[in-house]
């Protein structure tokens, strides 16, 4: 066999490891054969013993710190520091590059600040709208909230019965199908974010249903409608 006979397919898969675990491929050589390892179980094997074998020779070696020029140089590179005397501390910088230009900068900043600040000149807050649902007897009582269009429903007294849930349904007023929006809580506060679609107004009522434990299962309220309540501005 001479020098230039042609490595077997074995050889040639030791040493495209040994490449990879070495870090001398890259671009879509190294992509390739980082592919390979996901569907290579062999091939992934025999990378894994050469970067065995990188860190064991590493162990034995003894740490030497770099020279400090070579140490600068590669902050220099990275951005982390300036070469030394890269400014001339004899030239005269322009006025903004020093304190009063830093000092104008502060003000420019406050101005703003106290601009956006100022009465009138905010940006309108998002309407915010509140119900309260009760029955007739109010022994159920419920309370919902819509901040621009986060909305919160809490129960305030009168939980379902175990084995029913009162179910909250977004009515509008073109006599279409309410929409269901969640189940009231059995305690605590229901916290969600309207679904698109669902725009809160003076228009919009709050209707809750007696339903099944979990909901209506056909979409649509199958008990009766025990509290309704429009929506209306805070």
């Amino acid at each position: 066999m001479t020098d230039d006979a042609p490595l077997t397919p074995s050889q040639e898969d030791q040493a495209l490891a040994a490449e990879l675990a070495l870090g001398l491929l890259d671009g879509p050589e190294a992509a390739a054969a980082t592919a390979r390892m996901s569907t290579d179980p062999d091939f992934a094997r025999i990378v894994h013993d050469w970067y065995e074998r990188m860190a064991g020779i590493a162990e034995a070696l003894t740490p030497v710190m770099a020279p400090a020029r070579a140490r600068q140089a590669i902050r220099e590179r990275l951005g982390h520091v300036t070469p030394p005397l890269a400014n001339d501390p004899t030239e005269r910088r322009a006025w903004w590059r020093g304190p009063m230009g830093a000092l104008a900068g502060l003000l420019a900043v406050a101005a703003t600040a106290a601009f956006l600040w100022l009465p009138g000149l905010q940006q309108p807050a998002a309407p915010a709208y509140q119900a309260q649902l009760a029955t007739q007897d109010q022994a159920l009582r419920v309370a919902a909230r819509i901040d621009g269009r986060d909305m919160e429903i809490a129960l305030e007294s009168g939980a379902a019965p175990d084995d029913r849930d009162w179910e909250i349904w977004w009515v509008k007023p073109d006599g279409s199908a309410p929409v269901s929006i969640g189940l009231v809580p059995r305690d605590g506060t229901l916290r969600m974010t309207l679904p698109d679609g669902l725009d809160p107004s003076a228009d919009i009522q709050i209707a809750l249903s007696d339903e099944p434990a979990g909901g209506s299962p056909t979409g649509q309220a199958t008990g009766p409608v025990v509290a309704i309540a429009p929506l209306t501005s805070l």
